[in-house]
């Protein structure tokens, strides 16, 4: 039995194999076709030295090539057996198929080819390992690469062609072997120096998508002779391939440093107009995905400042002072602001509000007082002419990409003749709900009603921060029917009239407005206020509006919250008061479909309880208190309880899972089994009490009203369950 080698031996193994690839390289590159002085010959060989000296010409020549060779092979028969196997590759590669076309040409070759020395091209080779690369073989694509790459019979090598040096640092790339894959590529550069690095974007990305420290340092090393190899020919798509690559690694530093070579090469921010401004943004929010703390944050902040023009600043403070918001730094959203002061720019509102924001979220006492401070100079100024001092010219437009475009055009317009004044500006609707929302989080309404008319005297429009606002406040003084009229009056509005976009904590407040109208017996029948089925249907309206829009998830976040499972709550308790377990049903459904949030681990019970749940609120006293002592309504609790877990004791028995299997399931696939046992338990809860076809109908009715007349309600109809 054959001892093995040691790695000593393998790696002088592989120094001699890769020094006879260099031989092999020199030696078949000098001459295409034995001299002979017949002209048929010398043209064929003069046709493939400028073939094999020019590679971008290889498709325009293949016509005159394919002559050549045709009246060689015609004027002397053993053509084949002088031509090296250079000439044959070079004629091979040269013609190469039109897209949608077969080569006939190639077949006639390969024929005589294989007839006369059984030789078979490179290209060919290449051809039939990338065949069975990317029809699942990639082993045996890699295993055969390797017995090519170390084949020793001369005649038919094709380890020191380029060609298949690419294609062996490729495959690996793709199955992610980075390590071999960087090998094969430095070999290949060794011996072809001037060959085409687009190869190495593919090692690069198998750098990146490692876990390895190491590998990301190296992916950082091949970038950069990457992009001295390409020189003037680099492309924004190849810094982008790199750019995603170290985003994906989660490298800031090296992210940072490709954005800042897009910047500085020219190719990111090449005009003002609104497309490339709005391409400048997309990447700067792909760097900010990776300042998890605000000293990230930080450094990606100055470093876009010092390379991008100074027209970008109001958005890149803005961002900042929003992850100092976030990330609870007030001490860093007051030097961020500082820091505008001293570039000479001048903060806007905007700016002022997150600085509002920062200091109100530590409940620290002086904070708390100078945002107080702040805030009430803000809405002073609104009532205040500027007197002269030099404000910003206020933009047109309202996206960030057209604000940005339009400032870069002003130009000089836009900078002051005298230095920066430190003031604060005026406020806007935003500062009007911070003001708001804090006031009212201390019971002082009359401050509350105090900036209530200084806000309608001011003209200013109302957002969605304000009519939230103004919607908990008249909550929290238990007029519900007023913070449904301040909803409906901002987002319904005539055509042509301005009005306000709700986001998701808007359709959260009108949920939480209903709950608690609904639990107060005064306010319950209020004609004024819309029913659970009727706020359902201006929830699947509003979302099948806004869903399409590029941050519709923000709006879904808004809505959900942190906690997933409050909002679904807050609908049930809506339903499980008017007695509605159909609207329940379809309930669960629309979040599970439209907003992709599973029932949570309490609405069992919840359902439970709706389900056992008898209204006595017209009873006299004398009767709830019977009613209460007597413990039915916990005894009935129980009974459905019951009914809950035999159905879940079926259900598991009849699709065969037991308890261990449930390791074996995705998070999504758990949510929707449990959605569904919620579904069979509503419609066996119903049953008890009308037919089948009636459940069916109620349900049908339901969500023909809410809007949702295709959606499926569960595995089981009413005929279906026990």
């Amino acid at each position: 039995m054959p001892v093995p080698p040691t790695q000593s031996q393998h790696e002088t193994l592989q120094s001699l194999r890769r020094r006879e690839r260099a031989e092999l390289r020199h030696s078949q590159s000098a001459q295409v076709v034995v001299i002979s002085m017949h002209d048929t010959i010398r043209r064929l060989n003069k046709v493939l030295r400028v073939t094999e000296r020019y590679p971008h010409l290889r498709q325009r020549l293949r016509l005159q090539l394919w002559k050549a060779y045709t009246h060689a092979r015609l004027r002397v028969p053993k053509l084949h057996s002088m031509m090296n196997n250079r000439a044959c590759d070079l004629l091979w590669d040269s013609q190469r198929p039109v897209k949608g076309t077969v080569s006939v040409r190639r077949h006639r070759f390969k024929v005589h080819m294989y007839a006369s020395r059984g030789y078979i091209p490179v290209g060919q080779r290449i051809e039939y390992l990338e065949d069975l690369f990317f029809h699942g073989k990639e082993e045996e694509a890699v295993k055969e690469w390797e017995k090519d790459h170390n084949e020793t019979n001369k005649l038919s090598r094709h380890d020191y062609k380029p060609e298949h040096l690419e294609l062996g640092a490729r495959m690996y790339a793709l199955t992610g072997h980075a390590d071999r894959a960087r090998e094969v590529m430095e070999e290949l550069f060794e011996l072809y120096p001037s060959w085409n690095p687009s190869i190495m974007l593919a090692v690069f990305r198998a750098h990146t998508t490692t876990a390895s420290a190491q590998h990301h340092d190296l992916a950082k090393a091949i970038y950069l002779s990457f992009k001295q190899r390409r020189a003037h020919q680099l492309t924004l798509r190849d810094f982008d391939a790199c750019f995603v690559g170290f985003l994906e690694c989660q490298h800031l530093g090296y992210a940072r440093m490709v954005f800042r070579d897009m910047v500085t090469e020219g190719l990111l921010v090449k005009n003002s107009t609104a497309e490339e401004v709005q391409s400048v943004l997309q990447r700067l929010q792909m760097l900010y995905r990776l300042g998890t703390d605000i000293s990230k944050m930080t450094s990606i902040a100055l470093q876009a400042i010092s390379v991008l023009p100074s027209e970008y600043y109001h958005h890149i403070f803005s961002h900042w002072m929003k992850s100092a918001v976030v990330r609870d730094a007030p001490e860093a959203a007051v030097q961020i602001l500082e820091m505008m002061f001293n570039r000479a720019h001048q903060p806007d509102t905007v700016h002022f509000n997150l600085l509002l924001k920062a200091l109100l979220r530590t409940k620290d006492k002086p904070r708390i007082l100078k945002a107080e401070n702040i805030g009430w100079q803000m809405i002073e100024e609104t009532r205040k002419s500027n007197d002269g001092k030099f404000t910003l010219p206020q933009s047109p437009f309202h996206g960030a990409p057209e604000i940005i475009s339009w400032r870069m055009t002003a130009g000089k317009e836009m900078t002051p003749d005298s230095p920066i004044v430190r003031m604060v500006p005026k406020a806007n609707s935003t500062t009007f709900a911070l003001m708001m929302e804090h006031h009212a989080s201390d019971l002082q309404w009359e401050h509350v009603e105090y900036l209530s008319r200084q806000f309608r005297d001011s003209n200013l429009a109302p957002n969605t921060a304000l009519m939230n606002i103004l919607m908990d406040n008249e909550c929290r003084k238990g007029k519900y029917s007023a913070a449904w009229k301040i909803y409906k009056s901002l987002t319904t509005v005539p055509k042509g009239r301005p009005g306000v976009f709700p986001n998701g904590a808007s359709i959260r407040c009108v949920w939480k407005i209903l709950r608690l109208a609904l639990s107060d017996h005064a306010t319950r029948n209020d004609p004024e206020l819309p029913t659970p089925r009727e706020l359902l249907a201006e929830t699947v309206q509003w979302w099948k509006r806004y869903r399409k829009r590029y941050d519709s998830e923000q709006f879904r976040v808004g809505l959900s919250s942190r906690d997933h499972g409050a909002i679904g709550s807050l609908m049930l308790h809506c339903f499980s008061y008017t007695q509605d377990l159909a609207g329940s049903l379809v309930t669960l459904h629309v979040l599970r479909r439209m907003f992709n949030i599973f029932p949570s681990n309490n609405a069992a019970v919840t359902l439970q309880k709706h389900a056992a749940w008898v209204d006595l609120h017209r009873e006299p006293q004398s009767v709830r208190l019977q009613y209460s002592l007597s413990g039915i309504n916990q005894r009935n609790i129980e009974k459905l309880g019951q009914v809950y877990y035999i159905l879940l004791e079926r259900r598991l028995k009849r699709m065969g899972i037991t308890e261990d299997d449930y390791d074996k399931f995705t998070d999504e696939e758990i949510g929707d089994m449990g959605l569904n046992l919620l579904s069979e338990f509503v419609r066996v809860v119903m049953k008890r009490s009308c037919p089948p076809e009636v459940v069916e109908a109620k349900i049908k009715e339901v969500k023909k009203k809410v809007g949702v007349p295709k959606l499926p309600t569960g595995d089981l109809d009413a005929f279906n369950v026990a």
